[in-house]
């Protein structure tokens, strides 16, 4: 596989793709304390994250949680969602549908991000 163990360096941390299938991949997520992902939504996949480090607060819908090492969150397709870092944090990703990197739409972003 072409992609596997890629990192891939983003404003707000980084992201290795350990597994990439047709209909899901895995990656592992690094967000760095302070710095958060694009409040954004795919149309066609969903994810399932683990915290393996760190903490972090999620935006999950119109919801905000908390999460730690060992805990876990679904995200469904079309929901809005975003990390921040509250301590530096590694996520494990496993999303499930149509995986493509260009499945974003970002409603805010603190990069310049949003076409």
């Amino acid at each position: 596989m072409k992609n596997k163990n890629k990192v891939v360096l983003k404003p707000w941390g980084k992201y290795i793709i350990l597994e990439k299938k047709p209909g899901y991949w895995i990656k592992k997520l690094f967000v760095r304390q302070g710095a958060r992902t694009s409040l954004q939504s795919h149309k066609g996949r969903s994810e399932i994250w683990v915290v393996l480090s760190g903490r972090v607060e999620v935006v999950k819908g119109n919801s905000r949680l908390l999460l730690r090492e060992g805990d876990f969150l679904e995200i469904d397709k079309k929901q809005k969602h975003r990390i921040t870092g509250l301590q530096d944090s590694w996520i494990l990703e496993t999303a499930f549908g149509q995986v493509r990197e260009n499945d974003i739409t970002r409603f805010k972003d603190d990069y310049g991000r949003i076409k």
